[in-house]
This record gives structure tokens, sequence and C-alpha cells, in this order.
């Protein structure tokens, strides 16, 4: 993949204030398929990997955020997979495009802005992982947990 000028400025910002906030994720592929991914323990003690993939038309373009591990990433009693709830407004997620990973609702692509940040959909991606440790729980669907 090929930068615009605005867009490796961007891209190095971004960079720099991901290793201040999660110094355990990183960029990878930057002249390629660009992505964002690091390993988070959440307060129950289980690690998960989050990834997000960065656009062509970043940052006017929204990300596209997955858990990639564990795979599967089981429901509630493990009666089914995150990934089969598709586009799921209940759960926040989206029909995955890379089997395996659930796509999980960081943003709506048409509320996107450049303003948010990559930091920010990681955050994002953090209270999805406590939302979905509550449907562990209980069985919840995870908008009883996240806020639109």
């Amino acid at each position: 993949m090929s930068w615009n000028r605005h867009q490796i400025v961007r891209l190095s910002q971004e960079r720099d204030v991901l290793r201040r906030e999660f110094p355990l994720f990183g960029f990878f592929d930057p002249r390629g398929s660009t992505y964002v991914a690091g390993n988070w323990t959440t307060n129950l003690g289980n690690d998960y990997t989050l990834r997000v993939n960065i656009p062509a038309g970043y940052p006017d373009e929204c990300p596209s955020t997955y858990i990639v591990r564990p795979s599967p990433l089981l429901g509630w009693k493990g009666r089914r997979t995150m990934e089969s709830h598709g586009s799921s407004h209940e759960m926040h997620t989206w029909r995955t495009d890379h089997p395996g990973w659930v796509k999980i609702c960081t943003y709506r692509p048409d509320l996107w802005s450049a303003d948010h940040s990559i930091v920010k959909i990681i955050r994002k991606g953090m209270l999805w992982l406590v939302a979905y440790e509550c449907h562990l729980q209980d069985g919840s669907p995870l908008n009883r947990f996240l806020m639109d």
C-alpha cells in the first residue's frame, strides 16, 4: 500500500501515541496491508489479541477491528461462537470477512470521523472485551453493557 504524505504524518503521530498509551501494541506491515495488533489481559486474567486493520483511505475511512485470539471465541456456555452472530446490534458485531476472527463494532462506518484515533479504537475494543466477559457470566447481550 502506498501512503500519501498526509497519511504518513498521521500514522507517525498515531504510532507515537500508541507507544505511550499501549506499549504492547504495534504497527505491522507499514508498506502493505497495514494493521495494529497487540495482546491484552483483562481483569479476569484472560488473554486476547486485538487487531485493527488500517484501510487505504485512513484517516477518512473507518478501520475494521477484530478479536483474533482466542479462536474460536465462544459465547455464553460455549453454545455458539461470537462470530456466528454476524452483524448484530445486540452483540456489537459485524459479519466477519476473516473466518475465525470476530469483527467487532467500535464505530459505525457512517459515523466515523478523522477526529477518531487508533488508540480510541483500541480502548473501545478493550471495552468490548469487558462487556464480552460480562456476557459470559449470564448470557446477556453485549449492548446491555455498552452504550451506543
